[in-house]
């Protein structure tokens, strides 16, 4: 057996684990293909365990924490590239080096349109109409986001910075925490994280609990470590690896959440958005050549 195949260490370490183990084994072992994307708690949940549980169980088969059984469980399903029992999961949505440039533009075709259609399937529209309220109230909405998260969160800045003012964009962590310990009750902080499982996410979800601000959460689990501190979820679909952080599919479930928003925010006060759209485009026609 090869001694890297972290599926190969489970079954080999199998006999001597304990019950609770086991049962973490047997249901990793036949849903290999959920690992890269699961989080600790929905494991532990599915099992019927405890995460400390699943901390032990990582640690039985040489990771280090399970943040690394899951990097080490997605470069074996990417390496199996579709076939064996580990099948189900390619780092690039399928594509191999092989194919030709109209085979890579039809399965990447495939991985974005799909990624939209579980976003759209997963949309809440009550708790849309509650998320918007809670931006039209505001009086300034911070976006946020880590990484590849924060581009996403600037992109939420630029779509509404074209209708109101009041949207601004913080891409520093040090910042978005002096501004988190210095909100007003009438604030709001617009979170992009795909895990929802970030240390800077929790950092700021307890400060802002000495605030009466609020917190509206972008995220692909709803059982997420950060999630507890939102005030308002909003779930992307596409899913991701730990090593396929920023892939596209992932980027574009995120932006249809944010047109989304944008265009209820926009009919709550049509004639405004319009007003305020036309002086954008006033702003920047002159920069045309």
């Amino acid at each position: 057996m090869n001694g890297n195949n972290i599926f190969d260490l489970i079954v080999q370490g199998y006999n001597g684990m304990t019950r609770s183990e086991i049962k973490v084994a047997d249901y990793v072992l036949k849903h290999r293909p959920e690992l890269p994307h699961i989080m600790i708690r929905d494991l532990a949940d599915a099992c019927g365990v405890s995460e400390a549980t699943i901390t032990r169980f990582c640690r039985t088969v040489d990771c280090l924490s399970f943040n690394d059984f899951k990097m080490r469980a997605a470069q074996v399903l990417s390496a199996d590239g579709g076939s064996g029992p580990a099948s189900g999961y390619d780092i690039y949505g399928d594509v191999q080096a092989e194919d030709s440039i109209e085979q890579k533009c039809q399965k990447l075709y495939h991985v974005g349109t799909q990624a939209l259609q579980q976003t759209f399937e997963m949309l809440d529209y009550e708790q849309i109409s509650k998320v918007v309220d809670c931006l039209c109230d505001a009086e300034n909405v911070y976006c946020f986001g880590q990484g590849n998260s924060s581009i996403i969160a600037m992109d939420a800045w630029g779509r509404f910075a074209t209708i109101t003012s009041k949207f601004h964009w913080i891409s520093d962590f040090h910042m978005q925490a002096v501004t988190a310990a210095t909100l007003g009750a009438n604030d709001v902080i617009l979170y992009f994280s795909f895990s929802g499982a970030i240390r800077e996410l929790s950092e700021l979800g307890q400060l802002m609990q000495k605030t009466q601000a609020k917190l509206i959460l972008v995220t692909r689990f709803p059982k997420s470590p950060g999630a507890k501190y939102a005030d308002l979820l909003l779930i992307c679909g596409a899913d991701e690896a730990p090593n396929q952080q920023g892939s596209v599919a992932v980027k574009m479930g995120q932006l249809f959440i944010i047109d989304v928003l944008f265009h209820e925010y926009c009919a709550r006060d049509f004639k405004k958005a319009q007003e305020n759209r036309e002086r954008t485009l006033n702003a920047t026609a002159p920069m045309l050549l």
